[in-house]
């Protein structure tokens, strides 16, 4: 096994990792947490594969934007220390049921996929990166920072809501 097969085992197994952490704990932050991490790993499955800019943007977007937004959100909704619901046995089972069936799609879309040798590939530049961004993925691009703006607004009107018996 080479340098890159390695990395790219060690990247996926962190990108698990977060992702378990993210679905399995039971305290909101420690998901959000566990949501970095498993990006982190996608962005090392990204770098040995050669995408150097995709890896650097899901660091600064996913990571660096969306979950400290996160963070701020958790903390200024409700208190971290508060009691917690039970988990309803049905519910955890339709969710492993749901997890299951998507990773067996995935795993068929990987098993049947016709990949193209790492030299014939094209390179993912900036500027290549942004063409496209600006010209055919600009309502994509929009969209998404809508969602973003929608999802603060959100944070910040759950956090200023009244708490029952105290005025405001």
């Amino acid at each position: 096994m080479n340098w890159a097969g390695a990395v790219f085992g060690l990247s996926a197994a962190v990108a698990l990792l977060g992702a378990v952490l993210a679905v399995g704990l039971r305290n909101i932050f420690h998901n959000i947490l566990g949501f970095a991490l498993a990006i982190l790993g996608v962005s090392g499955v990204l770098l040995s594969l050669g995408h150097d800019f995709l890896a650097i943007v899901f660091v600064l977007i996913y990571i660096g934007a969306l979950a400290v937004a996160m963070v701020y959100a958790v903390m200024l909704s409700h208190s971290l220390g508060g009691g917690r619901t039970p988990r309803r046995r049905a519910k955890i089972l339709g969710a492993a049921a749901f997890a299951a069936t998507a990773t067996a799609a995935i795993w068929l879309v990987v098993r049947n996929a016709e990949w193209s040798p790492a030299g014939g590939r094209r390179e993912l530049e900036a500027a290549w990166a942004g063409y496209r961004f600006l010209t055919d993925y600009v309502l994509v691009f929009e969209l998404i920072s809508v969602l973003l703006v929608v999802a603060m607004v959100g944070a910040v009107m759950v956090a200023r809501r009244a708490r029952p018996g105290k005025e405001g």
